[in-house]
């Protein structure tokens, strides 16, 4: 006699099997993926045996970063790459995003003595908003499902109480670079596209020497009497990933620290706030 299947059993093994791959996403695109953020990025899709199409600006810098390499054990191929500027044209963002059906940006404006110098004024405007707002729209036009998007703490410092935050005076400095991401994460709420807006705080390039620390939209400010303010980069690339992989980070806004002394928080419970 055939037993019966237990119907909580059964819910929990498809809930099981569905964790095992990305909803809906076979081919991740990722913007910036030659930057500090972005390479770890491609590292965390590949060690998730993602297929990954890196938008870089130089191809020969990719290459010797080794982004190009097919990683043992995956089955998911080499890296596809593909020279992609944020600031080109809706038809070269189209052609860069190709056949992936979700991205994550991870692009931003870099100050330079040049650029903040003012021979490149507008550098932060044309790359953090208006750059991310055509990705955006090509992104739809390419028939993405979904966007995860890293921006910053404070990005909504002004709406949220927080314009005279010194953390925020200093930051926005560089060309107004925190309003440029708040009306690009405005933009892409509204687009009608899945999407995950990652705020971290201060990013290091160092491991992870601290506990994940996830928050709710407009909840951490950097400030003294917060118990985390900073976050390596390659916590921001596994939460961006894992964006892909849980339902629960679909249309949410989070914000990320860590902190040596904070409670170790499962994966599964990321993008409970």
């Amino acid at each position: 006699e055939i037993p019966a299947i237990d119907e909580d059993e059964e819910a929990a093994f498809a809930s099981e099997l569905a964790a095992l791959v990305p909803k809906g996403a076979s081919k991740v695109f990722v913007a910036g993926a030659t930057g500090q953020t972005g390479r770890r990025v491609v590292l965390e899709l590949r060690r998730r045996q993602v297929a990954v199409r890196a938008g870089v600006r130089d191809v020969k810098k990719a290459q010797s970063l080794g982004l190009a390499v097919s990683t043992p054990g995956t089955s998911a191929g080499p890296v596809e790459l593909v020279k992609f500027d944020v600031t080109s044209d809706q038809a070269a963002l189209i052609e860069a995003i190709g056949d992936a059906d979700a991205v994550i940006c991870a692009t931003g404006f870099t100050p330079t003595l040049q650029n903040l110098g003012g021979l490149k004024p507008g550098a932060a405007n044309a790359v953090d908003r208006l750059g991310t707002i055509n990705l955006v729209a090509a992104a739809k036009s390419a028939g993405v499902n979904q966007f995860v998007l890293v921006t910053s703490l404070l990005t909504n410092a002004v709406e949220s109480g927080q314009g005279d935050n010194q953390n925020y005076k200093v930051l926005n400095a560089f060309g107004g670079v925190l309003d440029a991401k708040h009306d690009a994460e405005l933009n892409l709420r509204a687009s009608g596209l899945t999407y995950t807006i990652v705020r971290p705080g201060g990013l290091s390039n160092e491991p992870p020497s601290g506990k994940l620390i996830v928050s709710g939209e407009d909840t951490l400010f950097g400030t003294d009497n917060e118990s985390g303010r900073e976050i390596s980069r390659d916590q921001v690339a596994e939460i961006c990933v894992e964006a892909l992989f849980q339902g629960a980070a679909d249309n949410k806004v989070i914000e990320i620290v860590s902190s040596p002394t904070a409670p170790q928080l499962d994966r599964s419970a990321w993008f409970d706030v």
